[in-house]
């Protein structure tokens, strides 16, 4: 699977830079720049699901910025339209804004899936006193969909041996 940033860049609010064939660079207005993508995920499901990232590279705050989600909604849109794929998220515990993560997330996904005839599915677990985010983005008419399901049940018990925490 192949996204394209020039395909991206003719309705992004912001210009993407390809970084490879699954991730983007960008800077908002507020000049924060940010790499937003996917990379194989073969732990999840095997074949056919991805991890969806994106990383405040400067970790830096800035005000709210709409453009944000318009720029993950291209992104979205694009990975959707290349097979039936499953995204799948985690929320980082690092830094403990895992829950406002997984709010911001919710927000945006829910948006973008009630829009597009898509499901999102996402819950919590919590091991050894950290609380790991989790969802799951999908096509209602994936074929697979109950397997899909099943399987991200099994996966959410797994999550925290199978994602260690990293330092920042």
């Amino acid at each position: 699977m192949m996204l394209s940033a020039d395909k991206l860049n003719k309705k992004s609010p912001y210009q993407l830079t390809q970084i490879n064939d699954m991730a983007f660079r960008f800077v908002t207005d507020q000049h924060i720049s940010y790499i937003v993508g996917f990379y194989k995920d073969s732990f999840f499901m095997g074949d056919g699901s991805y991890l969806f990232f994106i990383d405040n590279a400067d970790k830096e705050h800035g005000a709210y910025d709409p453009k944000i989600f318009d720029v993950i909604t291209l992104v979205l849109e694009e990975f959707f339209s290349q097979e039936p794929t499953v995204m799948l998220y985690i929320c980082d515990p690092t830094d403990q804004r895992q829950a406002a993560r997984d709010r911001l997330y919710h927000l945006w996904f829910y948006d973008y899936a009630r829009n597009h005839e898509m499901t999102l599915y996402s819950d919590s677990v919590t091991f050894k006193d950290t609380k790991y985010y989790a969802g799951i983005l999908l096509r209602h008419d994936h074929p697979l969909h109950d397997k899909i399901l099943t399987s991200y049940q099994k996966f959410l018990r797994r999550v925290p041996e199978r994602y260690k925490l990293r330092e920042k």
